[in-house]
């Protein structure tokens, strides 16, 4: 076996962000991840009626779209869904029909994990709830992931990242300093904490099956997995009854800020952890007469902006490289802000191989992010960058299910299995 997940079989039910990016991780480990699509949804977050036309004027957001060309099959062109497609296949069933509800179950009877991130009860709705489930198969791992969990006066609340961020805190700390928390736009940290906390989760419900035999369900709610991310500020709240303030690009206990340097719109960050770091941008810097105030811990709190309005003026003459060079060869921590087009470019991450360039028929040929994360004695997948809406229909249904080519072809005829997103 090459990675440590081969021969576990997950089916995914998930949208947006948080869902498909913790199958993505399970994908990374080498399971076998079937996305369950329906023709009449929008489950990659494009529609298939989507046009040049439509995306010509559509500003930032057609950079959606490679090369800002939605046509054809948009629903495969998708930026979002490409990010977090790799290694998976696609089938199509839809639930809402007898055929499609009932070529989930069977394929549900032989997986190993099934993965949901949809508004809470609509697996209910669906009739596959996960009681039914794990009667069918009992081995299975149902992992649901509904924001505010499956029970409890706000476990019906609708929203997304923001909304949820919002809920628990975040939002609140969420701005320029000295500004109002919204002055920094929208916050989706609960879709970036998600898929990691589910991954785990998962890996360690399987672990618990190779003890007990038996699966489960795995209730995350992701607004909890999130707090844990602010747990000092509830903290603080608590036991000081002190409510965090907005600091922007700053920090509580690091000096700490975003710096415009010589070059257009090209910023560096520089954190000062403690007084060897001091020390060492002082021999970077020079002499200047700010230097002074910052000698110590209580002092470079006390004089954080002017010691900031300092550090700002010095990199305000010197290009990136030039900054980011002479502080990281001093150790103190420091790196450019990088854009899109920059990190593309990196040479840190081109020497890391961490780009991986991959082609599919529906997209083309482009740099795909690689893994978050290396670890020594196994190897990580990356091999389809995604599968074409689909896909792999006849694998499924002929190859897992057991269907016969004529009952396939009956699915075909009557447009309940496709290879074409309808909506």
């Amino acid at each position: 076996m090459r990675y440590p997940l081969e021969g576990i079989r997950v089916v995914d039910l998930t949208v947006v962000w948080s869902g498909p990016g913790a199958t993505a991780l399970l994908g990374d480990l080498g399971a076998e991840v079937i996305r369950i699509e329906g023709n009449n949804r929008l489950s990659r977050q494009a529609s298939a009626k989507t046009t040049r036309a439509m995306v010509e004027h559509a500003g930032w957001h057609r950079n959606t779209y490679p090369d800002g060309d939605p046509e054809p099959r948009p629903y495969d062109r998708s930026a979002i869904f490409n990010w977090h497609a790799r290694n998976k296949l696609a089938a199509c069933m839809n639930l809402e029909t007898p055929e499609g509800h009932e070529a989930a179950l069977k394929l549900i009877a032989i997986s190993d994990v099934l993965v949901e991130n949809n508004t809470n009860r609509v697996l209910e709705k669906l009739g596959i709830g996960h009681e039914s489930l794990l009667e069918l198969n009992p081995r299975l791992i149902v992992a649901r992931m509904p924001p505010m969990g499956m029970a409890g006066p706000m476990s019906n609340y609708l929203g997304y990242g923001p909304n949820f961020n919002s809920l628990v805190g975040i939002a609140a700390m969420d701005g320029y300093e000295g500004e109002d928390p919204d002055s920094a736009g929208e916050n989706y940290h609960m879709d970036e904490a998600a898929p990691a906390g589910l991954a785990f989760a998962v890996l360690a419900a399987l672990w618990d099956r190779d003890r007990t035999g038996r699966g489960g369900l795995i209730e995350f709610a992701q607004a909890e997995n999130v707090m844990q991310d602010i747990g000092e500020y509830f903290l603080d709240y608590q036991m000081r009854d002190r409510n965090p303030a907005v600091l922007g690009n700053t920090d509580p206990s690091l000096l700490q800020d975003a710096y415009r340097t010589a070059e257009d719109d090209r910023w560096v960050v520089i954190s000062i952890r403690d007084d060897r770091d001091w020390t060492a941008i002082g021999e970077v810097v020079g002499d200047a007469d700010w230097l002074s105030l910052g000698g110590t811990r209580a002092q470079r709190q006390a004089n954080s902006r002017k010691l900031r309005d300092g550090i700002a003026a010095w990199c305000a003459d010197r290009p990136v490289d030039d900054i980011v060079a002479r502080l990281q060869a001093a150790r103190v921590p420091a790196t450019e802000v990088m854009s899109e087009t920059r990190l593309l470019n990196d040479p840190h991450l081109a020497a890391r191989d961490w780009f991986k360039e991959r082609s599919h028929p529906a997209v083309g040929t482009y740099k795909y992010p690689g893994h978050p994360w290396r670890a020594d004695g196994f190897d990580l997948a990356f091999e389809r960058a995604l599968p074409a809406f689909g896909e792999d229909n006849e694998y499924v249904y002929k190859g897992l299910l057991g269907y016969s080519d004529e009952r396939y072809q009956d699915l075909v005829e009557r447009g309940l299995v496709t290879q074409e997103q309808l909506a």
